[in-house]
């Protein structure tokens, strides 16, 4: 991995995790009923797990069409 590509996946992961504690923090310190905040929270959670799942699925798609299309480049011929 060159570092272009290292610094980009750096980033994107800072930002993310940025995204994530900030909409947490929010939740928690808005003025809610405590019931109604853990709803909030589950709700939330539930949707990005869903969404991480969907990442995790296109990542595994992109790393395997990458490793075929090395594999026909480097195949003998």
């Amino acid at each position: 991995m060159d570092s272009e590509t290292r610094c980009l996946v750096v980033a994107s992961l800072t930002f993310i995790s940025g995204l994530i504690f900030g909409l947490g923090m929010g939740v928690l310190l808005a003025p809610q009923s405590g019931s109604r905040t853990r709803r909030h929270l589950r709700t939330m959670m539930e949707d990005v797990g869903e969404r991480a799942g969907e990442w995790v699925e296109d990542a595994k798609e992109t790393v395997n069409d990458m490793v075929d299309r090395g594999k026909k480049v480097a195949r003998p011929l």
